[in-house]
């Protein structure tokens, strides 16, 4: 299983709008159980980039990103090894983000008031 990449932090600015889809979505900390459904996605048709809806203990849902979870043996449950959130950031072009990691299409990023969540990469500008 592998962890999420955690590549050294940078700033980026937002190319277009983008809106946030879940309001309370899942949350799991390493180790924490949660049920892992058959539906899956691969992200922008990108075969590397796949995300399965999981549900938390809580009965919160969200997309987990495949390459993290640890399938458990009833073949229903899962866990992690590293503490994963599916908050979503809504965010407007121009703005300017210090991008924390990357994971399957998204960047785990943090506006300048210090909120943090997910943004498509395909809504931040290309790095020069």
């Amino acid at each position: 299983m592998s962890k999420l990449q955690t590549d050294p932090e940078r700033t980026s600015r937002v190319a277009k709008d983008y809106q946030a889809g879940f309001v309370d979505p899942i949350a799991v900390e390493a180790g924490e159980t949660f049920a892992v459904s058959e539906r899956t996605d691969a992200w922008e048709n990108n075969p590397i980039w796949i995300w399965v809806w999981c549900t938390d203990q809580r009965e919160k849902s969200g997309w987990v990103p495949k390459k993290i979870i640890q399938m458990n043996p009833d073949g229903q449950t899962g866990t992690t090894q590293v503490a994963y959130n599916a908050r979503e950031l809504t965010v407007t072009a121009g703005q300017e983000l210090i991008i924390k990691q990357e994971e399957s299409g998204w960047f785990w990023c943090c506006n300048q008031q210090g909120k943090c969540g997910w943004v498509p990469i395909s809504h931040m500008m290309a790095e020069s």
